[in-house]
């Protein structure tokens, strides 16, 4: 069934573009405003806890590992690279699983790369038939509350999936359960999220690379708020905003990172103030890893940025659910040097 909504009716590119990013800035400004406020300790017990753990894995935790594949383009070997960062990063066992592959699909706006493009998806569908998973399922929550389909259609997903035959799961309206979250970051103790994603054995996050004009950067992390079903939390998943982003993120990170790995669309990235406008950039480079903290980290360096100035980041290594520092980061296949660029940063951050 289709959910339309007056967004699916605006006709002129200029009126929509407007009104795509009101939407968007209505939604989350108000989250912005308490940001702080929401991320100080939750009780001193908690703080004390997370400073711990975060010093215990800053100096004893093994290292990750980040692979990174060549990827000149879409029309290039998308398969062949992801299989060789696939092979070089320590990612989970795909025999007999039943894999989420969860895409971003924000939303689609003519010209812009702020999706991650039908090519690698369709090489993770087929590298994980190849793995041997049991059965492999694609699944997004948009962000918006508009008809899902037309985001298919226009992003060329609706084709890939019928090649393919495979299923699509709306996360936004799926059948919710809840789930208990680990860390205590926020004031929730429980999250719902859709039952796809709590059945699932491998859950693949395949992030577009691009920056974001709240969080700065958005990639596998942030591209987990796409399990957050709207019809639960509102939309742009208000609700969650409220409860301040960086530690939003670090509860997805540190509830979901026993069974998620990433996949990083890098191929042809977005600069200036995504995640829905700005500026392609050509990266050519697919990253891959299963520690969440230690790919966002890499790529971050990939595109410019020190991971230690981006708020979620530097929140969740604190706290120790990741790897952020480069000493505590191994780079496996093709070098950092050869795809760094420098994004044009999103528009709040000068």
């Amino acid at each position: 069934m289709s959910h339309q909504s007056p967004i699916s009716n605006l006709q002129s590119p200029i009126s929509r573009r407007a009104f795509l990013r009101l939407a968007l800035l209505t939604g989350i400004a108000a989250g912005a405003g308490v940001i702080y406020k929401a991320t100080e300790p939750v009780g001193f017990d908690r703080w004390f806890r997370w400073m711990v753990r975060g010093n215990l894995a800053r100096w004893f935790a093994p290292n990750a590992r980040v692979a990174l594949a060549a990827c000149p383009s879409y029309d290039a070997d998308v398969l062949g690279a992801l299989r060789a960062a696939w092979q070089s990063a320590a990612m989970p066992e795909l025999r007999g699983a039943r894999v989420v592959i969860k895409p971003n699909l924000v939303d689609f706006v003519d010209g812009v790369p702020c999706f991650t493009h039908p090519r690698v998806a369709q090489a993770m569908i087929q590298l994980a038939r190849e793995l041997g998973a049991r059965a492999i399922v694609v699944a997004e929550g948009t962000t918006f509350r508009r008809d899902v389909q037309a985001v298919l259609d226009a992003t060329g997903y609706t084709d890939l999936l019928a090649r393919e035959r495979i299923a699509f799961v709306d996360l936004n309206y799926d059948d919710l359960v809840e789930v208990p979250l680990r860390g205590g970051y926020t004031r929730l103790k429980t999250l719902f999220v859709a039952q796809t994603i709590r059945d699932a054995d491998v859950l693949i996050s395949l992030p577009k690379m691009k920056t974001h004009h709240w969080t700065q950067i958005s990639v596998s992390i942030k591209n987990f708020f796409g399990i957050v079903p709207g019809i639960k939390y509102g939309w742009p998943k208000n609700t969650l905003h409220f409860q301040g982003i960086p530690a939003v993120l670090a509860e997805l990170a540190d509830s979901l990172q026993t069974r998620a790995c990433a996949v990083v669309d890098g191929i042809v990235g977005l600069e200036g103030d995504g995640p829905l406008f700005g500026n392609a950039v050509s990266s050519g480079v697919i990253v891959a890893g299963s520690d969440l903290l230690a790919v966002d980290a890499t790529s971050a360096r990939l595109m410019g940025f020190e991971p230690a100035q981006i708020d979620y980041l530097d929140f969740a290594a604190w706290a120790g659910i990741g790897a952020i520092d480069a000493r505590k980061i191994e780079i496996a296949g093709e070098s950092l040097a050869r795809f760094q660029r420098t994004y044009e940063r999103p528009p709040h951050m000068g």
